[in-house]
């Protein structure tokens, strides 16, 4: 039974969300990092030869969020641990300590609901690299893949996709170090492959935001549980001792009738 007992006290709902948002945070943060890795060095650095700051803001960005979210999910689980069995009736028991409670329950809630919001957010930008990915797909297996070197002419350019080289470069008069076209058999080749290699990746790190927003979603629903039951827990206490009190008052009544009979029999 005393097994049995500390199992009960374990929150296994709050246990298996926090599973399935590091499993998210894990797979977002490792796919998009790495990613991107391929994008700014890969492509941008040896291809094009001039970064985009945007990019590596962007990257830095989302990995924090990322880990803010799983430091949240941690938290979250602690207070399951302590909204669970005879740990909440334990805790929460006092009228300053359930009022406390509902009060966590609730900022919990409504955290939850704005990541929950956020992640969408961040899962719709995450989209827009599956999109390019698609498109640029279709691009190589046409244009590059599907022709021999010598009949490549393809000419890929950033500014087809709105991406320029910097134009506040400090030399005044100079161009701005860097490419904005690729037209070489071998180049192209080498940016599909490069493209063949972060879209999956990109792909998998949706996947990740998805998985994240799941288990957020799971955890409002066990939130707002929480919610009810410390709400009712003083009403359960204060049942139980009044159940308790008039089992012992009963207990005590029957003993003292018993004990006056057999005073009674004792002297006849």
């Amino acid at each position: 039974m005393g097994a049995l007992d500390k199992l009960g006290n374990c929150p296994f709902a709050s246990l298996i969300a926090t599973i399935i948002v590091f499993v998210g945070v894990g797979v977002f943060c490792g796919t998009l990092y790495r990613a991107l890795q391929i994008i700014i060095i890969n492509v941008m650095d040896r291809l094009f030869q001039f970064s985009v700051s945007w990019l590596s803001v962007i990257q830095i960005v989302f990995i924090v969020v990322a880990v803010v979210m799983a430091l949240f999910a941690i938290v979250l689980l602690v207070f399951g641990f302590l909204a669970t069995g005879a740990t909440r009736q334990n805790v929460y028991s006092g009228r300053k300590c359930i009022m406390g409670g509902r009060v966590s329950a609730g900022f919990f809630i409504l955290m939850s609901f704005l990541l929950i919001m956020g992640w969408l957010v961040i899962l719709g930008v995450s989209t827009i690299p599956v999109f390019l990915y698609i498109m640029f797909g279709s691009i190589c297996n046409t244009e590059v893949y599907g022709k021999n070197s010598e009949k490549i002419d393809y000419v890929f350019e950033l500014r087809h996709y709105g991406i320029y080289k910097n134009t506040t470069y400090p030399l005044f008069g100079a161009n701005p170090p860097g490419r904005d076209k690729i037209d070489t058999p071998t180049e192209l080749r080498n940016l599909c492959d490069n493209f063949a290699e972060a879209g999956p990746l990109f792909c998998t790190a949706v996947a990740g935001a998805a998985c994240i927003i799941f288990g957020m979603i799971f955890y409002m629903a066990i939130l707002s549980a929480n919610y009810t039951r410390i709400k009712i827990s003083k009403e359960l206490t204060d049942y139980r001792n009044a159940v308790d009190m008039e089992e012992i008052d009963l207990h005590t009544n029957g003993r003292g009738i018993l004990d006056q009979s057999y005073d009674k029999n004792s002297f006849r």
